[in-house]
């Protein structure tokens, strides 16, 4: 089992007073993840798959392999956020001469040396990265690339969102109705509906990057706060657990509705 699926299980364990099994070995095939026994003898089918949006963990763990900083090129300090995957190649190869060029004009940001290019051919590189990339760089004149005997780093991150958060988490539902119409989750969903259990559990590791801002921070919150809708799931899954990275707490919903727990606490 992975280091995920094992977490899950644990979580199961300890909020269900359940026994988990690895069952997806010794070649089985098309089954889930894990079986689950409760003390009477109940039996539940148990499947883990990561939520996450297109692409967010590849930038991640590619960033990640740098310790999500670069060589600064010039005298101030950095911050590029990346939008995609898709723009390292180019950024990395990009984002010295952006840096360079922003201050030796005095500027933070490269749109405002865009905006001053609007009249003119821009520079290629800055036009790259504000009309082809989801990516963002900032400038911090105030923090010096050296600083005595400190040698910073660019800090280079997948880039932030903001909004109103959901504290109602009203918009829940339909965020899992476009997620679970994704092709890796329409046949995680069938495999956990065709199993031949008495319940059959889909449990989801939640990453930022798949849910809209305000419901991802609304599902951040520690309160009492439960969804007001049970989830867009098939009829036979009869059990979804959501455990949104960062959090305390996670939710499970059940035929008897939604419930929190905080299996991270003891």
């Amino acid at each position: 089992m992975s280091e995920q699926e094992r977490a899950a299980c644990l979580i199961a364990e300890r909020v269900l007073g359940v026994v988990a099994e690895p069952w997806d070995v010794d070649g089985r095939q098309g089954v889930v993840d894990a079986m689950l026994t409760y003390p009477t003898g109940r039996r539940a089918a148990f499947e883990v798959t990561a939520l996450s949006g297109d692409g967010a963990l590849q930038t991640l763990s590619l960033l990640s392999r740098d310790q999500f900083q670069w060589p600064l090129p010039g005298q101030w300090t950095w911050t590029v956020e990346v939008g995609s995957a898709a723009d390292l190649p180019q950024l990395r190869g990009r984002y010295v001469r952006i840096a360079l060029l922003c201050e030796a004009a005095g500027l933070s940001r490269p749109e405002q040396l865009w905006q001053r290019q609007i009249s003119v051919d821009p520079d290629p590189d800055i036009a790259w990265l504000l009309e082809h990339s989801t990516s963002d760089m900032v400038g911090h004149p105030d923090l010096p690339a050296i600083d005595g005997n400190r040698v910073r780093s660019a800090t280079v991150l997948p880039a932030s969102r903001g909004g109103a958060v959901d504290e109602s988490l009203s918009g829940l539902r339909q965020a899992l109705e476009d997620a679970f119409a994704e092709p890796h989750m329409v046949r995680h969903l069938d495999k956990t509906a065709r199993a031949d259990t008495d319940e059959r559990h889909l449990f989801l590791p939640v990453h930022w990057s798949v849910l809209p801002f305000p419901v991802f921070y609304g599902l951040l919150d520690d309160g009492q706060a439960l969804p007001p809708e049970p989830p867009p799931l098939p009829p036979a899954i009869t059990h979804l657990w959501l455990a949104p990275e960062l959090a305390r707490r996670v939710l499970l919903w059940t035929p008897h509705g939604w419930q929190n727990h905080y299996p991270y606490d003891n």
